[in-house]
């Protein structure tokens, strides 16, 4: 593996890291939604730091470049990443909407509730 996708992947990985750590800090985002982002970084760690692994892992399921092997393990996490986020962000949708029902129905019985007590 050259020694520049190295580099780039090492930077890659801690940036990544800074920046979820900065912004668990400044409390953007929390702790259970950060731990995809540095499974991503570690994976890019170890990929940078072991390439001997890659390279064998790559000739072996008949790659041309490990950087070929190397982009679609990180396109494929990412792929999985944003399904599951797509997945949460439906789910919050939904209770978004149940909880916007409620409250109308709340907001209805108050309002039944302070005509029958004028």
């Amino acid at each position: 593996m050259q020694l520049s996708l190295r580099i780039i992947l090492l930077a890659g990985a801690i940036l990544i890291i800074s920046t979820i750590l900065r912004s668990i800090k400044k409390k953007r985002i929390l702790m259970e939604r950060a731990t995809g982002w540095v499974c991503l970084a570690l994976l890019l760690l170890v990929i940078a730091l072991f390439p001997g692994a890659v390279i064998k892992i790559s000739n072996w399921l008949g790659f041309l470049s490990p950087a070929n092997f190397v982009f679609l393990i990180v396109t494929g996490v990412l792929v999985v990443k944003a399904f599951r986020d797509t997945a949460q962000i439906s789910i919050m949708q939904h209770k978004i909407e149940e909880l916007a029902q409620e409250m109308a129905l709340m907001e209805s019985e108050a309002k039944k509730n302070e005509a029958t007590d004028a």
